[in-house]
C-alpha cells in the first residue's frame, strides 16, 4: 500500500479556504487506483471533518500537526497529548507577554476573548498601512485562520486549564518577528516539546512525540504499507517531517524556496490546483516505472 499525504492550508485548500473540484477529482482518481490518501494538517480533526464532508471526500486524517490520527470512519486511532502542567507553563509564559494563542483539544479550539479582539484589531490596523506583497498575503492567511470550526472564547487561560479535555497543540501568533523568535527560542529549549511553524506569523507547539512525519510513519505501520514509494505534498516548515519519510516529496508552487530545495519536485500553486497536478504526475510516473 502506498500513501499520498496532503497538507491543507496553502496546499489542498485554495485562497478561498475551499478544495477545488479539480483537487477533489484527483483525490478520488488516486483512491480508485488503490492509493491511500491522507490529509495531514495542523488543524483539528473536527474542523477537517467538516471540510471533507463539504467536498464529499473520505480520507485518513493526521490532525494537530501529528498529535492525532483518525480513520476514514472518524475513529481516533492515535493521540499524543501535552500534560496539563506543560500547557499551564506554556500559556502562562505566552499570556504574560501578550501573545495571541489558541489551544487545541479533542473538542475545541480555545482562545481568549480579549486576545482574539486584540489580534483582529492588529490585523485591521496593519491593513491600513503600506504593505509589501508578502505582508498582504500573510494578513490574508491570518484572517482565514478564523474560518476554522470549533472556536470557544474564554476570559482567562485558567478557564482552559479547568476543562477535562486532552490538550494536543498550542498555536501562538505575532506579526513582530523578534517577538515570535523569542517564543520559538523559549520553547525549543524543552526536550519534551516539538516546535514548528505553518506561516511566518506563528509557531505551533506539540509533544516531541508528535509530528506529521511520525504520524504518517505510524499510520503506514498500522496499515502494513510502505512510504518508500509514497508521496507527501505541502508548503510549510511543519511539512518537513513528512517530506523526510516519503520517497517522493512535493513542494507547492507558493512554498518558500527553502521548502522547495528539500523536495523531490515542485508543483503548481494552491490556487492553480497544484495538488491535482502533483497527483496525476506522480501516478503516471509510478505506472510508467512499473
Amino acid at each position: 500500500m502506498r500513501f499520498i499525504a496532503i497538507d491543507l492550508d496553502g496546499t489542498l485548500l485554495n485562497n478561498k479556504n475551499e478544495i477545488s473540484e479539480e483537487n477533489i477529482k484527483a483525490i478520488q482518481y488516486a483512491q480508485d487506483r488503490g492509493f491511500e490518501v491522507v490529509i495531514s494538517t495542523g488543524r483539528a480533526y473536527f474542523d477537517v471533518q467538516i471540510i471533507c464532508e463539504k467536498a464529499g471526500i473520505s480520507t485518513f486524517v493526521i490532525g494537530t500537526n501529528g498529535a492525532t490520527i483518525h480513520s476514514k470512519s472518524g475513529k481516533c486511532i492515535s493521540s499524543i497529548t501535552l500534560t496539563k502542567d506543560c500547557v499551564q507553563s506554556i500559556l502562562q509564559w505566552l499570556d504574560e507577554r501578550n501573545y495571541y494563542y489558541e489551544v487545541f483539544t479533542d473538542k475545541a479550539i480555545n482562545t481568549l476573548k480579549k486576545g482574539r479582539e486584540h489580534f483582529h484589531n492588529e490585523i485591521n490596523s496593519l491593513k491600513n498601512t503600506e504593505l509589501n506583497t508578502h505582508m498582504k498575503e500573510l494578513l490574508e492567511v491570518a484572517e482565514r485562520q478564523f474560518d476554522q470550526f470549533g472556536y470557544v472564547l474564554v476570559e482567562s487561560y485558567h478557564d482552559i486549564l479547568k476543562q477535562e479535555e486532552e490538550f494536543y497543540n498550542i498555536l501562538a501568533c505575532s506579526f513582530d518577528k523578534k517577538k515570535l523568535e523569542e517564543a520559538w527560542n523559549q520553547f525549543r529549549k524543552f526536550d519534551e516539546l516539538m516546535v514548528v511553524s505553518s506561516a511566518d506569523h506563528n509557531i505551533e507547539i506539540t509533544s516531541i512525540r508528535a509530528s506529521k512525519g511520525i504520524a504518517l510513519e505510524k499510520l503506514a505501520i498500522l496499515m502494513n504499507g510502505s512510504l518508500d514509494q509514497s508521496m507527501a505534498i505541502g508548503d510549510s516548515i511543519n511539512d518537513l517531517s513528512m517530506f523526510s519519510k516519503v520517497g517522493y516529496s512535493v513542494a507547492m508552487g507558493n512554498a518558500k524556496d527553502g521548502i522547495k530545495t528539500v523536495c523531490t519536485t515542485t508543483t503548481l500553486k494552491n490556487d492553480e490546483n497544484g495538488v491535482a497536478y502533483a497527483i496525476y504526475r506522480y501516478i503516471e510516473n509510478f505506472v510508467f516505472q512499473k
